[in-house]
């Protein structure tokens, strides 16, 4: 019985050492005639603003001098991939054309009215276009040139210009305060 417990300890130390013996091959080396291409940060940027297919926009009433009452409103632009998500770039400056438009009601629907706000703004990170970050771009209300006839109310239309020329618009119909 003594010996069948030691060659039953002997079998299953031999499986043990076994499997941990170290695995055997050459290793590779690399060629010295390969070379990487260098990619500039500008070049990187680049590629990721490619993918955009079209964008979006928020757009928040603002108190930015910290009194009583709302200053403006905050434009807030971003580019979207195919699959609706935020592309995220950097450093990249883009120019973002700012329209304001009254609305009316035409046969139970909201149209555009008159023009009475158009301005460029900037934007250089996708942060800009998310409003939990400072980012944005400021309109204050006394550059929208309302009537007091005017709803208090309207649409922002954006236009964010690429570098490669192509234009990508959003906008924002409803529940805009623009005075």
């Amino acid at each position: 019985m003594k010996w069948e417990l030691l060659v039953v300890l002997g079998l299953f130390a031999v499986l043990v050492v076994s499997g941990c013996t170290s695995e055997r091959g050459s290793i590779a080396v690399p060629s010295q005639d390969v070379s990487i291409p260098d990619i500039t940060e500008e070049q990187k940027q680049d590629e990721i603003l490619e993918i955009a297919t079209h964008a979006s926009v928020l757009v928040f009433t603002k108190n930015w001098d910290n009194d009583a009452e709302d200053d403006g409103i905050v434009v807030y632009p971003s580019l979207k991939d195919i699959d609706d998500e935020t592309i995220e770039f950097e450093g990249v400056e883009l120019d973002v054309e700012i329209e304001i438009w009254t609305t009316v009601f035409e046969s139970f629907e909201k149209v555009k009215d008159k023009m009475v706000y158009i301005g460029t703004g900037k934007i250089d990170s996708w942060k800009d276009g998310n409003f939990m970050y400072k980012g944005g771009i400021k309109v204050p209300f006394e550059d929208i040139k309302t009537t007091p006839s005017d709803d208090d109310y309207g649409l922002i239309l954006v236009k964010i210009l690429m570098p490669d020329g192509k234009i990508y618009e959003a906008n924002q119909e409803f529940g805009v305060r623009i005075k």
